[in-house]
């Protein structure tokens, strides 16, 4: 099964202070605590600290009608761009 959304908020400017401060941009940031709304927010800090960006995704549906070539845009003039969520 997939998942179809729309891309909300991209976050790449972060605070150079320490935990703490970095959640309290991220939480100002996004309108929602980082607890509430980080995918793996219950793994140690350091493993998202070094990310180059964070992001929102809005509107997910699940769908299982897609194929590959549905997700890709291959053949249908769309540009592709690879994204890794951790």
């Amino acid at each position: 099964m997939a998942a179809v959304g729309s891309l909300g908020e991209v976050w790449t400017e972060f605070p150079d202070g320490d935990e703490a401060e970095f959640k309290r941009y991220f939480a100002c940031f996004f309108n929602a605590p980082w607890q509430q709304v980080m995918v793996g927010a219950e793994k140690p800090f350091a493993m998202h600290l070094y990310w180059d960006a964070y992001f929102s995704v809005r509107k997910i549906t699940p769908v299982s009608s897609l194929t590959l070539a549905d997700l890709t845009g291959v053949g249908q003039g769309l540009t592709r761009f690879n994204i890794v969520v951790g």
